[in-house]
Formats: C-alpha cells, structure tokens, sequence
C-alpha cells in the first residue's frame, strides 16, 4: 500500500501542550541538568567502572546499552528532519526542544558505554542483531512527513516505551548493581513524557481537524507495531511485549485506533 500523508487544514489545533518557550526550555533543562548531576554525585566510584555490577551482567546489558543509545542517535536525525520539514511554527518549536533533549540523553548513554568499557566497534552490532528496535528506527529513519515521523516515533514508540518502561529498566538495572544506569533511566523521564504529550496533542488535532484522517493513523501504526515487535524475540518475551504495547494501547485505543495484529 503506498505511503499516504495527512494535512493539519487548520494548525491552531495544534498547541503544545507544556506551553514552552525558549526561556523556560533553557530554564527546565537546567534545572534537569543540576539534578542529574547531583544524582551522579552521589554514586560510589564502582558505579563508574562497573565494578559493583553482578557477575556477567556487563555480556547480557551490552544489548540493552544499544538499545538505549542508537535509538537516541537516530532520534537527533529523525526530529531535525521533522523540524525542518514542520509546517507550522508550534510544531517546529516542539521538535527543536525534543532534538536538544535527545542529544543530551545520546551524550548519557554514550559515558555509559565508555564507563562500562565496551569497544566503540562493538555497539552498533550490538542493536543490529534481531530482537532489537533497529528494524522500527531503521523505518522512522526512511521517513520525512513531520506528522508521520512524530506519530509513529513519539505517538506510538515512546507511547510503548515510554514512561513506565524506563521506570522497570531503572530498577531491573539498580536490583544488578548497574547504578549509573538506573541514574541514566531516571534523568530521561520528564522528557519521554513531554515528547508523548505533544505527539498525543498532534494526533488529537489531525483527527479534530478530519475524522477520516483516522484511517492515515490506522496505516501507520499497522507499518511499525510489527517492526517493533521484534523486541518480542519471536514471543519468547510474549507476555513482556503484551504489557509494554499495552502501555500505548491505553492510549491509542480511546481515539479509534485498533490493535494491529502481531504474528510471532
């Protein structure tokens, strides 16, 4: 089926939902910045060269690590492109704010990586093996409709992945001795839930705006929700995959969307 695209005919549907401006932007992200770093400060030198982590860990964590820092990598590339393809001031003021966010949580992944010791040569295969996210970023990466990039990145990625999920992988990572990225998990939240926010208020406003625009909505979540369920193993994490794409059915569901059939 060829790749169709939505037109928001009245953009004053569309307001970000947290109102920023660059002031407060700069101001927030300060405020994040001096509680992080007073979170790092608290954590004993093992957390920075993972000698406090259980046996084995660092083997089994190198995918999650991928998993946490090419999907931000590919975040700085996919939100500038919709940034500069945004048609409208309010969309494109959104997407400048997420690209700032992204680039410092790649910079946080990125001293993970070079605190855990694993050769730069050793990352990208890391994300490219299956079970992995790069099919679906792969996808976004390919993309260059604003409206397409920030629903099926923001809306349904970090809609699945959002929120919750970086709460389980904090803890997961801490119960392992893995401080510095229980810190890391935390520190992204208040962003991924900005990033959701808009995205919500987006597809509020392309369905306010045309209903029928509801079946361009159905299309694109049916293209990535297979890709993405490649974290699923083949369901061998089946009832894993039922929680995390629940997470963004509660909110897709009340707005017409169906499920998307998953075949494993």
């Amino acid at each position: 089926m060829a790749r169709r695209k939505i037109t928001l005919r009245d953009p004053s549907r569309f307001q970000d939902p947290h109102n920023l401006t660059w002031a407060k932007y700069i101001e927030l992200q300060a405020k994040e910045r001096a509680r992080y770093e007073a979170e790092l400060a608290k954590l004993p030198p093992e957390a920075f060269d993972f000698s406090g982590v259980r046996p084995g860990y660092l083997e089994r964590a190198i995918e999650q690590f991928a998993n946490n820092y090419w999907p931000e990598e590919a975040a700085t590339r996919y939100i500038a492109t919709a940034a500069a393809h945004a048609p409208f001031e309010e969309l494109k003021k959104c997407c400048l704010f997420q690209l700032a966010d992204e680039q410092r949580h790649l910079e946080m992944d990125r001293m993970v990586f070079q605190c855990a010791g694993i050769p730069e040569r050793d990352w990208r295969p890391a994300w490219e093996q299956p079970g992995t996210t790069y099919r679906f970023f792969q996808h976004i990466l390919q993309l260059d409709d604003p409206f397409e990039i920030i629903v099926k990145a923001n809306f349904i990625g970090e809609g699945a992945a959002g929120p919750g999920s970086f709460k389980v992988l904090a803890e997961g990572a801490e119960a392992r001795g893995d401080l510095l990225s229980a810190v890391n998990h935390r520190a992204r939240l208040r962003d991924e839930t900005r990033h959701i926010k808009y995205a919500q208020a987006l597809v509020k406003a392309l369905l306010e705006d045309d209903p029928n625009n509801l079946e361009v909505l159905q299309q694109w979540q049916d293209d990535v929700i297979p890709l993405f369920a490649d974290v699923a193993k083949g369901g061998a994490r089946r009832a894993w995959w039922e929680n995390f794409i629940g997470g963004y059915y509660r909110i897709a569901l009340p707005l017409g969307l169906r499920p998307t059939p998953v075949s494993f």
